[in-house]
């Protein structure tokens, strides 16, 4: 069969799904891969290929980096976020408002300013031409259902996270059956509307949350909602590099790696207060090796490291977390996930942009790791924090106990078959 993958322009939405387009292209299945033009990741379109996977450029830098814009440029207490976190009741209409922002970069009504054609338009046109058996789009790329629907095509979120959307939308529509909410009129309506009717449309719940979601993140983690969700275990890739000689063997005392993935410059930018340097210094009496990857910028502003400060601008941590100890990070995903994968103990400062908060307060309950607080961070307490995780072994039995939770998930190879089934039934 034929699948197409829409994704979000971003490395941190795009490497989650390469294991399973492997998956299913080693299976014989013909895959191709369609994204935006990069918006925090210029170079989203080579990594496809590098990859070894079919691309389709669906252009669209101008109108989604304008969009997107607030989001990108940088942390703040004023910034709009993607964040969700469960507990707080109120922050899922923050939240769905700044969806709205951002699925109208997808949706304009007419063509887009200066010539160029909107990305759902071009995306349309693709698969009505190639014909895919199944789509699985990214939830932050929704043109994915449209583009399914308008050629007949099975289609399927690929959740990069935990399923916000689909909470939203549950949210959405108790407050639409409650008189006392005061909301009469479907806000999702008014986004999705005028471009299904473009297409000849009507408005389907499938339109947001799929026909099925496959879902790379831990069972124990996921909302309590009622959807279809298929488990898919979520294999770590971050990235190809040559191997560098200082991991061809074992490090002689403990590793610990310090990594703010792609947002490193929000969460240790000019302007936020990550005090780096102070960091640095705190542990170069510490019997370990702290690898950090920093940026030009970062590096300068650091300027001489102790002996046992390791800074580079980038590491793949599937290279890296094999001979580590422990590991300090914003929460992201794919980092989540990497250290799941090498039962490594996390130190996590939440950055908020999507669910890396409840991810925090995973880790900690799981007895995998640590948590601070990111707007108040103390260096002697992270300097303790990292001790612990080198030093006291509950935290690596709390990070074998996520390993075995990740096992639990099928493999992506085990998830073709199933994918292979739920096409049939569901393509026009």
């Amino acid at each position: 069969m034929r699948v197409l993958f829409t994704i979000f322009p971003t490395t941190a939405h795009l490497y989650p799904a390469i294991p399973l387009a492997w998956a299913l292209q080693s299976a014989g299945h013909e895959v191709v891969v369609a994204s935006p033009e990069g918006v925090v990741d210029p170079n989203v379109i080579d990594r496809i290929t590098s990859a070894g996977l079919t691309a389709v450029s669906l252009g669209g830098r101008g109108e989604l980096t304008a969009s997107l814009a607030p989001l990108i440029a940088g942390a703040g207490p004023d910034r709009p976020t993607l964040a969700l976190d469960p507990d707080d009741e109120n922050a899922w209409r923050t939240t769905r408002a700044v969806l709205a922002g951002m699925f109208h970069a997808y949706y304009p009504p007419e063509s887009a300013p200066g010539g160029r054609r909107p990305v759902l338009d071009t995306l349309v046109e693709f698969a009505r031409e190639w014909r895919p058996d199944l789509v699985l789009w990214d939830p932050l790329a929704p043109t994915g259902a449209i583009a399914a629907r308008t050629c007949g095509a099975a289609h399927a979120r690929l959740l990069f996270g935990m399923d916000n959307i689909g909470l939203i939308r549950a949210k959405t529509r108790q407050e639409l059956a409650d008189p006392s909410s005061g909301l009469t009129e479907d806000p999702w309506m008014s986004w999705l509307g005028p471009v299904l009717e473009r297409y000849g449309l009507d408005f389907t719940e499938e339109t947001l949350v799929g026909q099925w979601s496959l879902d790379l993140t831990q069972s124990r983690m996921r909302h309590p909602l009622d959807l279809t969700y298929v488990p898919v275990r979520r294999v770590p890739y971050t990235g190809a590099a040559t191997l560098p000689p200082w991991l061809h063997s074992r490090p002689e005392r403990p590793r610990a790696v310090l990594t703010l993935g792609v947002s490193r410059r929000l969460l240790a930018g000019r302007h936020s207060g990550f005090p780096m340097r102070e960091f640095f210094d705190s542990v170069a009496d510490l019997d370990l090796e702290l690898v950090a990857t920093l940026n030009g910028e970062q590096l300068d502003a650091v300027g001489t490291l102790p002996d046992n400060v390791r800074a580079l601008d980038y590491v793949p941590l599937n290279q890296v977390l094999p001979t580590s100890s422990a590991i300090i990070h914003h929460g992201g995903g794919g980092t989540f996930a990497a250290a799941v994968a090498f039962k490594v103990p996390q130190l996590v400062l939440p950055l908020p942009m999507w669910d890396e908060t409840v991810t925090a307060r995973y880790v900690v309950r799981r007895g995998a790791g640590l948590a601070a607080d990111p707007a108040a961070i103390d260096v002697d307490s992270m300097r303790k924090d990292l001790v612990r995780l080198v030093e006291e072994p509950s935290f690596q039995l709390g990070a074998r106990a996520l390993y075995a939770d990740m096992l639990a998930a099928p493999a992506p190879k085990d998830a073709v078959p199933v994918l292979e089934r739920l096409t049939a039934e569901h393509r026009d």
